[in-house]
Parts: C-alpha cells; sequence; structure tokens
C-alpha cells in the first residue's frame, strides 16, 4: 500500500537531468510516498538540517520522484543538490499543499500559467492526467529556460522577456492582457509572487470568479 510520511525518509538519487546550466531534474527513490499533483515535498542532503520546498515534477504513477532544481550560487540546499550524481543520498519528507487539481474541474477549461520553476507542479498535472486538456502559459527570462516543453506539445506558450525567441515577447502578464479567457475557465497561477498578484487581478477583470483562480508562490 502507499503511504504518506511526514518524517524525512532518506532516498537514492537515481539520475540527474541537467537542463541549462543552473536548472537540473533530479530523479530519486520514491519508496512508497504517496501524493496528489500539485503537491510538494521537501528535500535536503542527507543528514543537513536545512531543507527545502519543491513541488513534485513526476506523475503520480511514477515508481520514483522527481523534482526541478534551479541552482543558486550562495544557497545552502539548491547548489548541493544541483552537484549531487546517482547513488547519493536526500532526505525527503511530505507531501504537502492544496495546489491540486480536483476531479470536478478536470474538465474545466484549464489555464496553467507559471514562471521558471513554476512550471514543475503542471508537469506532474499532465504526466499523471495524460488526457488532460489545458493551455499552459510559462514565462521565462532567456529562450533556453524552456524546461522540457516539447512533454506539452503544442498546449506550450513561451513568453521571453529578455532576448529573442519564444512565442511571445515580453513577460506572462503582458500577454495575459491579450488572451481571451471564457469565464467557464480555471486558472492556476505557480511561480513569482508579483507575477501572480498581477496575473490574479488582470484574470478577474477578464471575469474570472476568486474561486476559479488558484495560486502557489515560489517566490
Amino acid at each position: 500500500m502507499l503511504k504518506t510520511t511526514k518524517k524525512r525518509t532518506t532516498c537514492k538519487v537515481l539520475d540527474i537531468r541537467r537542463l541549462t546550466e543552473s536548472t537540473a531534474v533530479l530523479r530519486f527513490e520514491r519508496h512508497g510516498l504517496d501524493f496528489e499533483p500539485g503537491q510538494y515535498i521537501r528535500v535536503g542532503i542527507e543528514g543537513d538540517p536545512e531543507i527545502r520546498d519543491y513541488s513534485v515534477y513526476s506523475g503520480s504513477g511514477d515508481d520514483y520522484l522527481e523534482v526541478l532544481v534551479r541552482r543558486v550560487e550562495d544557497g545552502l540546499v539548491s547548489k548541493q543538490l544541483c552537484d549531487l550524481g546517482p547513488g547519493e543520498q536526500v532526505d525527503v519528507g511530505g507531501p504537502y499543499g492544496h495546489f491540486k487539481l480536483v476531479e470536478p474541474i478536470r474538465s474545466a477549461p484549464l489555464l496553467f500559467i507559471a514562471t521558471g520553476t513554476g512550471i514543475s507542479p503542471y508537469h506532474s498535472f499532465a504526466a499523471s492526467y495524460p488526457e488532460l486538456e489545458y493551455r499552459l502559459v510559462h514565462g521565462t527570462a532567456r529562450l533556453e529556460e524552456a524546461y522540457e516543453a516539447a512533454f506539452y506539445g503544442d498546449r506550450y506558450f513561451h513568453c521571453v522577456s529578455r532576448g529573442e525567441g519564444g512565442d511571445f515577447q515580453g513577460r506572462v502578464t503582458d500577454y495575459l492582457r491579450t488572451l481571451d479567457v471564457p469565464t467557464a475557465t480555471n486558472a492556476f497561477l505557480c511561480g513569482n509572487c508579483d507575477m501572480i498578484y498581477e496575473a490574479f487581478d488582470l484574470l478577474q477583470e477578464k471575469g474570472l470568479p476568486t474561486a476559479q483562480i488558484h495560486t502557489e508562490v515560489y517566490f
């Protein structure tokens, strides 16, 4: 039987995928930990009291766990996690959080909005519910930060705020102003708090009820 644990469990690193110079997907043992897509877990180096929250990147049916980590050079956890290799150990606790795609709204029009590594819970949504219909708008500073965009196919729309490329030149909220959003839409916002506050107001102005706007602040 799958189980949920709030205590920290030691898990072996299975693989690490380098996406850019500063981001990687860390894969480690699941040890039966149960979670709902959209929830987060706490991850740290084995035996280190420092631990950080990361949305689960992998699907609920996978026999491993993955998190998307952005390396912060003066960080106490992310830098160390990005430097790990297969066979090394991490401590994992959780799951936590209520940023979930509950069954009654999975058939509604869905708009996923993210900045940076805030795309993580949407990767878990898409991996867990393969028949899901959604549109994903992802804002990053640079073109190369379109983390595994091919996974989402034509549902992925990339806003690039610095440099060239992508589907839209500018911030996510700049694009959102131009977007027609049906009032039946359930919108999910994940990432930078400034984006979330601005996008929340914009969506309300477009007629979305507060109950249909779901948020998860990363930083």
